[in-house]
């Protein structure tokens, strides 16, 4: 049956990690936290040998020339969460971890000369496009999580927490009162010169320049709460690592990232393939049906048995963010980790882009054995890169592969860390990282949160503070 419910309950104690309190202040909680005891990085079991040769990586850049810059293009959003963009409709959307959503236009110009849509500023609507927060917990790390689009950009997905703890999947109707436009009306013809005729007095619309057209602005979208159907609903104890990211794939099926239980570690939760928690899943809304909210995608990894259907990659702790290379569908996941590694894995299409991976967790932190003491199988997906929790890198936050306006950093996987606020930017080609490092942006301690991606393939980051910001060239 598709509409799966994980009731799994434990009595063992919790195990807060120290970078989830730390995440969870920045939103106005308050946690305990107590990390395991540290790890060195140098423990002799590594994932995988390390190759004696030099690998061929093929020809392009070796390392990353170019710094970026963060503009601010609004603010003003309580405790932020998540940020989306909205297909075909130049707008962003941004939740508040209260349960209310708010959303941001792109304005835009024609511009005549060079035949193209160009940015000419943002606008806020004021109040909020929907607000579920009567049926959202804020407890520790708890809150509206996640939030994702349909290709049509006519249904609205989010990921929240409930008041019994639990994380709820939902989709909500949107509708545009006024649809955008599909092509623009022909600049009228010039007033024939009469000699000696009296000049005229022609109104002209306002215009950005004597060469672009300002497109008319939107009303706010109306998202219709009667419209809520409720997609999963997953257990999950105590009040911290739930994840809950959503991301619409290029395949039109929604993945939604799961945090492990804070007793994974000993119950190995992430590697039972009959429980939701530990896993990035991959349903299908399109495909609801009279009794069920939701269809499975033939080729998920237990479609036709094994284990939970819904399941795409498994193994995961705490995937706060992953999202998809619109280029070429290649999957990057950014687990938070525990108290001691957070990682970024790279998860290309030529091996399945994440169908049935396993990220390791807890056979493998980062690319450290444990903390569970079996033998890591040797399906283990090895993390491109790996920051350590305990210095002043943590928690990650993913973001996505450039593919903007700025040509030097196309293909560089853009990313930041929410302890130091910094963005930084990993370049890799056939799985080898040539180079991974800061890229100029610092937006302050405790900031980043999310990051989204345009039409354009333009980037922003919105932070816990509220602000969101584009990246462009410095």
């Amino acid at each position: 049956m598709a509409h799966h419910r994980d009731n799994r309950r434990s009595t063992a104690g919790l195990a807060f990690r120290a970078t989830a309190g730390i995440l969870a202040v920045a939103l106005g909680s308050t946690l305990l936290a107590c990390s395991a005891p540290a790890k060195s990085s140098s423990s002799p079991t590594p994932v995988a040998n390390t190759p004696t040769t030099a690998v061929d990586t093929g020809t392009g850049p070796t390392s990353i020339t170019m710094s970026l810059r963060a503009a601010e293009v609004a603010s003003g959003f309580t405790n932020a969460t998540n940020i989306a963009s909205r297909p075909m409709r130049n707008q962003l959307w941004v939740t508040q971890r209260s349960g209310a959503v708010r959303a941001i236009e792109i304005q835009t110009a024609w511009n005549l000369e060079l035949g193209q849509t160009q940015r000419k500023g943002f606008k806020t609507y004021p109040g909020a496009v929907i607000d579920i927060s009567s049926d959202v917990s804020t407890e520790g790390e708890r809150g509206l999580l996640g939030i994702a689009f349909s290709t049509d950009a006519r249904t609205l997905f989010l990921s929240y927490v409930n008041k019994n703890g639990e994380i709820v999947i939902a989709s909500w109707a949107v509708n545009d009162p006024t649809p955008p436009p599909t092509t623009l009306p022909a600049p009228a013809a010039p007033a024939p010169t009469v000699p000696g005729a009296p000049p005229t007095s022609t109104t002209v619309a306002p215009s950005t320049s004597s060469t672009s057209t300002t497109l008319p602005l939107l009303p706010a979208p109306v998202v219709d709460p009667a419209s809520k159907r409720t997609l999963l609903t997953i257990a999950h104890e105590g009040s911290t690592n739930y994840a809950g990211h959503l991301m619409l794939g290029r395949d039109g099926f929604l993945y939604i990232g799961v945090g492990d239980s804070p007793n994974g570690a000993t119950e190995k939760t992430a590697q039972n393939p009959e429980s939701l928690l530990g896993k990035i899943l991959r349903i299908d809304p399109a495909g609801a049906t009279t009794t069920d909210p939701y269809a499975i995608p033939p080729g998920n990894p237990f479609a036709s048995g094994g284990g939970a259907p819904q399941i795409w990659s498994l193994g995961v702790q705490n995937p706060l963010r992953f999202s998809f290379d619109r280029s070429n569908g290649n999957m990057w996941v950014a687990d938070a980790g525990r108290a001691q590694f957070g990682e970024i894995d790279y998860l290309p299409v030529s091996a399945g882009a994440g169908d049935g991976a396993n990220l390791g967790w807890p056979y493998m932190d980062g690319k450290e054995v444990g903390p569970a003491t079996d033998q890591p199988p040797s399906s283990v997906v090895t993390p491109i890169g790996v920051t350590p929790n305990a210095g002043p890198d943590c928690p990650l936050i993913g973001g996505y592969v450039y593919r903007g306006s700025v040509t030097e950093m196309q293909g560089v996987y853009i990313y930041g860390d929410f302890c130091t606020g910094s963005v930084k930017g990993l370049l890799q080609r056939k799985g080898i990282v040539l180079d991974d490092k800061a890229i100029g942006p610092q937006l302050g301690s405790n900031s980043i949160v999310a990051f989204a991606e345009d039409n354009q393939g333009e980037l922003y980051v919105v932070t816990a503070g509220g602000s969101v910001q584009r990246l462009v060239a410095a």
